[in-house]
């Protein structure tokens, strides 16, 4: 009704069974029916290694996006997978996850200064200064800074593309 062509969803929990059984993994199946793209991120439990997929990143129907870290250079022969990115398979099914990883270490983003991270992370604050005019940013780091890069270019290929399904885009940028 809505004309929703892509969901980001960065935020997860422990997975407490399999997909199957999921309430939450249930409702995302639905949304990509429904022909939405769901874009989950992966977790950032990377030290507990294999397994460590948050739901409802283990679905096997969403893109799940893991976090790099770009080291700060435009060089991209220096990325790496963060080390707090969450790896497969996922616990209980077994799924290959994450589908992919996008720039998700040191992101600058705005800045709200009521809300909790802002007032409660001083040392990530950035703020930036044109003549009598200040911008307020915050830097944070995590899949779920990395997610909304893969569901803005979601966004940019339904836009090129309206016709593309779900499967089609993750196959897309999978591939790519």
């Amino acid at each position: 009704d809505y004309g929703i062509g892509v969901l980001n969803i960065s935020v997860g929990g422990n997975p407490v069974g399999s997909v199957k059984h999921d309430p939450v993994a249930r409702a995302v199946e639905l949304a990509w029916q429904h022909g939405i793209v769901v874009v989950c991120a992966a977790g950032n439990e990377g030290e507990f290694g294999r397994g460590s997929i948050l739901s409802p990143g283990n679905d096997p129907f969403v893109i799940t996006v893991g976090a790099t870290d770009t080291r700060q250079t435009a060089n991209v022969t220096d990325d790496a997978v963060a080390t707090y990115s969450s790896q497969g398979p996922t616990l209980y099914d077994e799924i290959a996850k994450p589908d992919l990883v996008a720039p998700g270490n040191k992101i600058v983003s705005c800045g709200n200064t009521t809300s909790t991270l802002y007032r409660n992370y001083p040392s990530n604050r950035l703020t930036l200064s044109s003549g009598k005019t200040s911008y307020r940013y915050l830097v944070l780091s995590g899949t779920s800074m990395a997610t909304p890069v893969v569901s803005g270019t979601v966004a940019l290929m339904l836009q090129a593309n309206p016709s593309l399904t779900p499967n089609a885009i993750k196959a897309i940028l999978a591939y790519t």
